[in-house]
């Protein structure tokens, strides 16, 4: 016997029902998947693009020591696994050397030169392109089938001399760009052997720089302190001891100093502060065993009050001992800045940088 007419017809709003709710339940699915797992995909977008910024720093820094010159440190092995390294430590997936997508040594404008790991630095390098990829199965679109997610990334970064500005405050004493001339940076502990370029040095050469002038600088006043124009009165710096004092710090009362060297507007010139400053106290920077920037001068000028130093860049020094105003000592710390960054040195011993370029 059939059945009634009615009852079919529940039937079938039932299943259409639970059809249209099947078909809801899905679609809510996919869009809280979408919400969840798209969320997660831009974290981790952004973590891969961590990774490439920091495995392409960490390779240009390897870059900038081969082109300071030094070949045992600046290799296309340290180079090599310097970014392993930084890839790792921020997790993102196992490098492959040597083919397509694989780290690439760039020249200035950008071409590529070569593979990273091929045995050398090529000779127009000036920095590295890494690529890093980060890969992680979803929560919810794997519902829908979707097993495997990835996010990768590319980041540029050169390797080089520093030309900025000095970052930060900067110590008032004045270091002749002749010190550098064949030595080689401290890497290491302060050291007693006399052969090691780690032994302290005497930065202010224990006689006159310039007529009343050891070398101590004074950049912390206000109007024209940073050169010596006429008929201005050391552009109203002080001379004594005090001032001094205020200049050395520590941090907080650090004064800041110049812009980059040879640039329009720049402050290439720092006036002497004149006299033996022979109870400057520097043992803030000596018990911290803290770095410090210094100016590096090629040539001074005038005499007193109103002598000078013509400043050609920057480098870091760890100071040892302040032992008077003739007297200072330190070693001698070859310091990486973030860019920007150049080719050519300005001096022996200018610092060195790394910087982003993507």
């Amino acid at each position: 016997m059939a059945a009634p007419m009615g009852r079919r017809s529940g039937h079938r709003t039932i299943g259409q029902m639970l059809v249209v709710f099947s078909l809801s339940l899905t679609g809510l699915v996919l869009m809280v998947g979408l919400v969840v797992d798209g969320g997660y995909a831009l974290v981790q977008r952004r973590s891969s693009q961590n990774s490439a910024d920091f495995a392409a720093l960490a390779g240009a820094r390897i870059v900038a020591e081969w082109i300071a010159g030094n070949k045992t440190d600046g290799t296309d092995t340290n180079v090599k696994a310097a970014i392993v390294a930084s890839n790792s430590v921020n997790g993102g997936a196992a490098i492959t050397f040597g083919a397509t997508g694989s780290p690439v040594y760039v020249a200035v404008d950008g071409a590529v030169l070569g593979y990273v790991g091929g045995g050398s630095i090529p000779s127009a390098a000036v920095g590295v392109q890494v690529s890093t990829n980060h890969s992680w199965t979803p929560y919810f679109l794997r519902l829908a089938g979707i097993t495997t997610w990835s996010a990768g990334a590319t980041a540029t970064a050169r390797g080089g001399y520093y030309d900025g500005g000095p970052p930060g405050g900067v110590f008032p004493a004045g270091i002749a760009e002749a010190f550098f001339d064949g030595r080689v940076p401290c890497a290491g502990d302060v050291s007693n052997s006399p052969d090691s370029p780690c032994y302290p040095q005497r930065l202010t050469p224990g006689n006159l720089n310039v007529p009343g002038g050891f070398g101590w600088l004074k950049f912390g006043c206000d109007g024209m302190g940073l050169g010596q124009d006429p008929p201005d009165n050391a552009g109203g710096c002080a001379t004594s001891l005090g001032f001094l004092q205020t200049e050395i710090g520590p941090p907080s009362r650090s004064f800041g100093c110049c812009s980059a060297i040879g640039l329009d507007g720049s402050a290439d010139q720092i006036g002497s502060l004149p006299g033996n400053k022979v109870s400057a106290d520097c043992s803030y920077w000596i018990d911290s065993n803290a770095l410090v920037t210094v100016p590096v001068w090629d040539v001074a000028g005038g005499s007193g009050s109103n002598a000078w130093y013509h400043i050609v860049g920057y480098t870091g020094f760890q100071i040892t001992g302040c032992d008077g105003g003739k007297d200072l000592e330190g070693v001698w710390r070859q310091p990486f800045y973030l860019g920007p960054t150049t080719t050519v040195p300005g001096f022996a011993g200018a610092p060195l940088a790394v910087q982003l370029v993507r």
